[in-house]
């Protein structure tokens, strides 16, 4: 019986063209999928909306999340940021716009998130101690497009996972409204 050795230079390269080949056949971006949700707050619209599109205040808003955002062009809105979860940081383009219907939009440009799409819908109602337009309902959709290694560790996390954490951002915009 042939005895498998790492240290020969056939075994090696056996190894090597198993790898290979097995990573070819994997497809450059799988990891697509859409996640929806809706969370009611307790501040007005406009404050919130104007919290959203101040990117320069994410690293403030996100102190875990946001190294650092830089304007990159102020007429089309392209921002460059450093961004991430757990230690996990992605430089990133984004461009942040406001579209006809009123919608924050964030679209990703860039890296291995490139064609991820974040759509903020705001819609005024009552505050939660019953005064008229002091509260807002938000509807988010988060298109996430992935390539490279991130696509293939997204394909591990459920969407209930993704959708809290999308919660719990949105959550942090509304606790920054609140104390500023």
């Amino acid at each position: 019986m042939h005895k498998f050795n790492l240290k020969s230079p056939s075994s090696f390269f056996f190894i090597v063209l198993l790898v290979i080949g097995v990573f070819s056949f994997i497809p450059p971006s799988y990891a697509d999928r859409v996640i929806t949700i809706q969370k009611v707050s307790n501040v007005n619209e406009l404050s919130l909306l104007n919290a959203l599109s101040n990117v320069s205040e994410y690293p403030q808003i996100f102190p875990d999340n946001v190294k650092y955002v830089k304007i990159l062009d102020n007429n089309t809105k392209l921002v460059e940021m450093d961004a991430g979860i757990n230690g996990i940081f992605f430089d990133t383009k984004a461009i942040c716009t406001t579209d006809a219907n009123g919608n924050y939009v964030v679209q990703i440009v860039s890296g291995d998130l490139n064609g991820t799409v974040m759509t903020t819908s705001l819609q005024q109602t009552w505050g939660f101690q019953g005064q008229k337009d002091g509260g807002t309902i938000a509807n988010i959709d988060l298109n996430v497009k992935t390539t490279g290694i991130l696509s293939w560790m997204l394909n591990f996390i459920p969407d209930s996972t993704v959708s809290d954490a999308l919660g719990y951002g949105f959550d942090k915009f509304i606790e920054y409204v609140q104390t500023t």
